[in-house]
């Protein structure tokens, strides 16, 4: 009669039998050895025999769905004799091996979904930035074109006050220059514009000539101009004398 332990554990009418279903992702790589590891432990719970007594036969089961893997395994536990201290070590070791390597694969997986998530952010981010440059670009073009067009007009109101502070200036300095000369002077040449007048006059003495420039000086000082007096110049025989002045605005 043929003993158990010449009997091949798949074909063991006393062996164990479950269906496993694992992730394809944890089996992809396994070695043979250390696939039927990983499945001992799997089915540890169920069947009641520690993955390390376990001696185990599993054939693969066509399953529509390819993400996972399915197994037909058949287990018994070891006979005392047959489990050698070096089988009793190096099972648990293979057991730890395809553990560590599940957790790799599934570390790994993990990782690579994350890089591509942290890839997908970068791309949204840098066609949030273009577009956001896009924007900005126009933005700060036309923000400089209306700051130059602001310059310009302020430029120009100030150009226009300027010529009408000018006007009047120059209109209130003849004025001045009038009521100075009154009946004491009378102009010979004025020239010049709106900010710098050269003039000539000539008046009924050298007192009267006198007494012009120091009323058009007061005059001018107060209406923001300066007065730079020239030379008085009497011509006989009669008592006339001619004098010149500069009046400057200031």
């Amino acid at each position: 009669m043929t003993s158990r332990k010449t009997v091949p554990v798949a074909d063991d009418a006393s062996a164990f039998r479950h269906q496993v279903r694992m992730a394809a992702i944890q089996v992809a790589g396994l070695r043979p050895d250390e696939l039927a590891a990983a499945l001992a432990y799997e089915v540890e719970p169920v069947s009641g025999i520690p993955a390390a007594e376990a001696e185990l036969a599993y054939t693969p089961v066509v399953d529509p769905d390819p993400t996972v893997r399915v197994y037909d395994v058949a287990v018994r536990r070891r006979s005392v004799r047959a489990a050698s201290a070096g089988d009793r070590l190096v099972l648990p070791l293979a057991i730890a091996g395809a553990i560590a390597i599940l957790a790799a694969g599934a570390d790994f997986v993990f990782l690579r979904s994350r890089l591509a998530s942290l890839k997908s952010d970068v791309e949204v981010q840098a066609r949030l930035q273009a577009t956001l440059d896009s924007i900005r670009s126009p933005a700060r073009t036309a923000r400089a074109e209306t700051r130059a067009i602001r310059e310009r007009r302020n430029a120009a109101e100030k150009a226009q006050s300027d010529a009408a502070a000018a006007r009047t200036a120059y209109a209130d300095i003849l004025e001045a220059i009038a009521v100075a000369c009154g009946n004491r002077a009378v102009l010979s040449s004025l020239e010049g514009g709106a900010g710098d007048i050269k003039l000539a006059a000539t008046a009924v003495d050298a007192d009267a000539a006198t007494g012009v420039l120091v009323a058009l000086t007061t005059a001018a000082e107060k209406q923001g101009w300066h007065l730079v007096p020239g030379p008085i110049t009497v011509r006989g025989p009669g008592p006339t004398a001619e004098f010149k002045c500069e009046i400057v605005h200031d």
